[in-house]
């Protein structure tokens, strides 16, 4: 799977293919999968597959999926990246997945993960931090693919401040492709004390209503005790 530093993926190539095909590959602990190359033609790919097995233990690899692999086919090695990977949504079992050759040098785009750096001031002050975008596309060298995602510091954000696309730091070969007003991060203010005044509100209300109720009921009986007292004396 590796050799020193470098990731290796062994693939086959397949016939097969077809819903019924894909399944059966499945159950034979095979995963259906594509390998877009340099000799590709009009979004055609070569048909290939992986071993289950080999995958899932690759995949628990962190970052793996923005990390350059070495792509074995017969006795051949290639350059590339995981493109997409399609999954059960309810098993989280691996349907497919795609593979996209890259030459040394090449600038690519992909889909790297934001990575939060620091404890916001405004947290410490009693706000949250939300993490609006998990996912960033952007177009680099296939040699220079931040390790550690899209980094970004919060540290001096306090309570409403935001943190746009506009506002990150990446390496003058990195572009990122989003558009530069969209939200990254941002501290929002805390809730709990407006909850906790309604909460006080709602309680002082009730209480008044059952003085009130309470209030009505003693001055009824009074009235009864009253008018029974003059009818005695009568």
């Amino acid at each position: 799977m590796s050799k020193g530093n470098n990731v290796v993926v062994n693939l086959e190539r397949r016939e097969e293919k077809g819903k019924e095909k894909s399944r059966k590959m499945r159950r034979e602990g095979w995963i259906p999968a594509v390998l877009y190359s340099r000799d590709s033609r009009d979004g055609k790919a070569e048909l290939v597959k992986v071993r289950e097995k080999e995958l899932k233990r690759i995949l628990q690899i962190p970052g793996i999926t923005h990390h350059m692999l070495d792509l074995s086919l017969e006795g051949e090695t290639r350059k590339g990246i995981i493109r997409d990977l399609q999954k059960n949504p309810i098993k989280e079992e691996i349907w497919h997945v795609d593979f996209y050759e890259v030459q040394t040098g090449q600038r690519i785009t992909l889909s790297l993960p934001v990575r939060i750096k620091g404890e916001a001031r405004g947290v410490e002050a009693g706000g949250t931090l939300e993490l609006v975008t998990q996912e960033l596309e952007v177009e680099c060298p296939s040699g220079a693919i931040p390790d550690e995602g899209i980094e970004v510091d919060v540290s001096e954000l306090e309570i409403g401040d935001v943190v746009r696309v506009g506002d990150l730091k990446v390496p003058q070969d990195v572009t990122i492709m989003e558009d530069p007003d969209e939200v990254i991060a941002v501290v929002i203010p805390p809730r709990v004390v407006e909850e906790e005044v309604e909460v006080e509100e709602e309680v002082e209300a009730g209480v008044e209503e059952e003085t009130e109720e309470e209030a009505k009921e003693e001055v009824g009986e009074s009235q009864t005790t009253e008018k029974g007292k003059t009818e005695e004396e009568k």
